[in-house]
């Protein structure tokens, strides 16, 4: 039998995720927001390393971050077949890490199937706690041998977990719903900032300057391309993309004009981005490359940073997803739930002229994010890890 470091050196968690900070993605602001919350003893996090994105602060006092593969640049074609090829020797170097550092459970985080494996098979390996965190949906999401093959490995991931962690409660009720013998529970985002006190937005100007946040792809992409295509002839706004996306994807998109402009800025300073905006933009797929399961559930990332900002959120979500539910039973964003041109303009000039609208939805947002308050997340996720809370 495999003696587990737990009985040596006490609980430590090693958190293998593809993304880290500094990456800009979902995942590794969810990863990142995290760690924030655990000590160096309690925590050690592995992953890629992040190339051509702007530095975040990472004190002495937060995890370890390890590094176990390299990311290739943005613009490189094949990504995925890169990060595949440096499987084994990633799986080599986190086992040699979670060795070194006395790790008794493994963390394993998806949408990377790659960085999945390694922390099962890590885990099995040493015999340790596993508990994968699905950010998305896995076998929901895949088609012909893909979904054979996911059908497979998530079944195994399932029956090896002591605990299954899904990225939100409309995740719970899906997985609940299709295998009802799981045990699964919400990790959700969160973010360490103090919630800030109510201030009144600002009056927005005629051509009103609107800020989106984040990566654009298959969870979104539709949506913001009607949102533009609404606004752009003639321009009836700015758009601010705070995005890593380089801006030839922006413009094979269509996504880009006389009204657009683009930067990438450090985690650190996405809050200070988004209030030199006027209003802020949430777009959330209606159709796309994504199964019907994926949109249904999928809690974009973005989400937090635009309810502590302090500006209004226009967002554009179909009625029947777990994101349109959530903020409208808080009240925290305009939802414009038709996939039409005209519906999206209509919302933008309704959230320009109400300003009584605009206040009661940042000071809703306000309230809506103290549930996504950092220490509060990483308490009920200490408990289900029976980890002592240190405050």
């Amino acid at each position: 039998m495999t003696r587990t470091a737990s009985s040596v050196h006490g609980t430590r968690i090693l958190v293998v995720s593809w993304g880290l900070p500094p990456f800009t993605s979902g995942s590794a602001v969810i990863v990142g927001n995290l760690a924030k919350q655990f000590s160096r003893s309690e925590m050690v996090v592995v992953g890629s390393k992040a190339m051509g994105f702007p530095p975040v602060e990472w004190r002495e006092s937060w995890p370890k971050i390890e590094r176990c593969s390299i990311s290739a640049p943005r613009e490189w074609r094949g990504q995925r077949w890169i990060r595949w090829l440096q499987t084994p020797t990633a799986l080599l170097r986190v086992l040699w890490i979670a060795r070194q550092q006395h790790c008794s459970a493994v963390l394993a985080v998806f949408p990377t199937e790659g960085y999945l494996f390694i922390g099962y098979a890590v885990a099995r390996l040493l015999g340790i706690d596993f508990f994968p965190y699905f950010h998305n949906t896995y076998f929901e999401n895949r088609s012909g041998l893909a979904q054979r093959v996911a059908g497979w490995f998530q079944q195994r991931v399932f029956k090896a977990a002591k605990h299954v962690f899904v990225m939100s409660e409309g995740m719970v009720r899906l997985y609940r719903d299709r295998y009802p013998k799981l045990d699964c529970s919400a990790l959700i985002h969160s973010f360490n900032e103090p919630v800030p006190e109510f201030q009144p937005p600002p009056r927005p100007s005629a051509t009103p300057r609107v800020a989106i946040l984040g990566n654009i792809n298959e969870a979104c992409r539709e949506a913001t391309q009607r949102f533009h295509a609404a606004l752009s002839n003639p321009s009836r706004a700015h758009l601010d993309f705070i995005t890593g996306v380089p801006r030839s994807r922006l413009k094979d998109l269509g996504l880009f004009g006389e009204n657009v402009s683009v930067r990438s800025v450090s985690r650190d300073h996405v809050i200070a981005a988004l209030q030199e905006c006027e209003l802020v933009f949430l777009p959330h797929g209606f159709s796309g490359g994504l199964s019907p399961a994926e949109y249904q559930t999928i809690f974009p990332t973005r989400t937090i940073e635009y309810l502590i900002c302090g500006r209004p959120i226009l967002a554009h979500a179909p009625a029947n997803s777990f994101l349109s539910s959530f903020l409208k039973e808080n009240e925290c964003a305009l939802v414009v739930d038709r996939a039409e041109a005209t519906a999206v303009r209509e919302g933008l000039e309704r959230l320009v002229v109400d300003g009584d609208l605009r206040d009661r939805l940042v000071r809703n947002a306000l309230r809506a994010a103290r549930q996504f308050y950092a220490p509060a997340v990483s308490r009920d996720f200490r408990n289900r890890l029976g980890m002592a809370d240190p405050k």
